[in-house]
């Protein structure tokens, strides 16, 4: 079951002390004698919670020299990146027939994530994410724990998660395109990342 995002509006009238009785609401067009607050919220069903250390991060891939990216395809060495969420659901229940189970530990309510980035996409190749600035001929690369392409806009696998503190893994490098001139110089890149439960 999918846990989805909640929109909630609420909007309040705040009378003043003239317009607190029913005889007093007569006086409603007159100037300086009523006002409104409105309110608005969003209510999150998330069963986890993103610790602020990962809510926003600076990731330095440090210096390439641009001979180790003179060919496309090749990739600099990966940078892991840690999504750290707290407060994840399930529970661990020892079974104790001993007949059926022999003692095991199973999970009970666990559930799983996916994550999707969001990005500029790479014009010369839609599965990497655009870099900014003086360097050209490279874009972010970005991918799971298992080396799966992390591509923009596009879902990742599901990640069982387990009770209580779980750790999201991905990995970052810097990717040569088929771009047919490599310029040396500073790049950055900005990458939005969503978590849907299941």
């Amino acid at each position: 079951m999918k846990q989805q995002f909640g929109r909630t509006t609420l909007l309040l009238w705040l009378l003043t002390a003239g317009m607190a009785s029913v005889a007093g609401a007569a006086n409603w067009d007159t100037d300086g004698l009523n006002g409104g607050i409105r309110a608005t919220g969003t209510l999150v069903a998330s069963p986890c919670v993103l610790l602020p250390e990962s809510a926003e991060q600076e990731l330095d891939l440090g210096s390439t020299v641009a001979w180790g990216l003179a060919q496309p395809g090749n990739v600099t060495s990966p940078v892991l990146v840690y999504i750290k969420l707290d407060g994840c659901p399930g529970e661990f229940q020892f079974m104790r027939d001993g007949q059926l189970m022999r003692g095991s530990t199973v999970l009970t309510g666990q559930s799983a994530v996916k994550m999707t980035m969001y990005g500029e996409v790479e014009p010369t190749d839609g599965r990497f994410f655009r870099i900014h600035g003086g360097a050209a001929g490279v874009a972010l690369r970005l991918s799971d724990a298992q080396g799966e392409l992390l591509r923009p806009g596009i879902q990742s696998r599901p990640q069982v998660l387990n009770p209580g503190r779980n750790d999201l893994v991905f990995q970052a490098q810097l990717w040569r395109t088929s771009a047919p001139e490599l310029i040396a110089g500073e790049w950055r890149s900005v990458v939005n990342i969503g978590l849907e439960y299941e």
